[in-house]
């Protein structure tokens, strides 16, 4: 007898707390669960409502309730997952025979940063969490996508130094349109 499981789109603060916990304790069986999910809306809104209270603390604590760096910081939050899943998405299909759509691997990184979001707002834990959610992005490449271990590891690595090399490039770019608008 096939066990029937109803997709649920509601992510209110019950189904936020839930999947928070759900991800922390046992991320192997949380992203074994996920791994069928239809769309990414579910995981869009974790991540949101994490990088709302992430920002929310963040501005309060540490930037003296400035909202252009509540801001920065939101679009940071939501946008540097998304990056991240563009760039394994891409080196997936390059190195790869197997293609995983993008909605999934978005959600991994949607439910692995959000997870991490909530703590890292604390001084000193930012660099601790970051290793934390790579592990927890491997563990839901192997689990959801079906990824060995290997390649997971290998696409995690291989993510953060085209990201490092891209932030590395554009850094100039950045400095030149600065002095151009000011």
């Amino acid at each position: 007898m096939e066990a029937i499981r109803e997709t649920n789109d509601k992510m209110g603060i019950r189904e936020y707390f839930e999947t928070l916990m759900d991800i922390m304790r046992t991320p192997v069986r949380y992203f074994e669960r996920v791994a069928d999910e239809p769309g990414s809306r579910r995981a869009l809104i974790f991540l949101m409502i994490s990088a709302l209270f992430y920002c929310s603390v963040s501005m309060a604590y540490f930037f003296e309730n400035s909202l252009s760096m509540g801001m920065v910081m939101m679009l940071n939050a939501i946008l540097m997952p998304a990056f991240g899943a563009v760039i394994t998405f891409i080196l997936m299909g390059m190195t790869g025979r197997d293609k995983a759509g993008f909605g999934r691997i978005f959600n991994i990184y949607a439910y692995a940063s959000g997870a991490v979001m909530v703590v890292s707002w604390i001084p000193g834990l930012a660099i601790i969490m970051e290793p934390v959610r790579a592990v927890l992005i491997c563990v839901g490449l192997h689990k959801a996508l079906g990824v060995s271990k290997t390649r997971a590891v290998l696409l995690i690595l291989l993510t953060a130094v085209v990201m490092l090399l891209f932030f590395w490039t554009a850094a100039p770019m950045v400095m030149e349109l600065k002095q151009l608008f000011q």
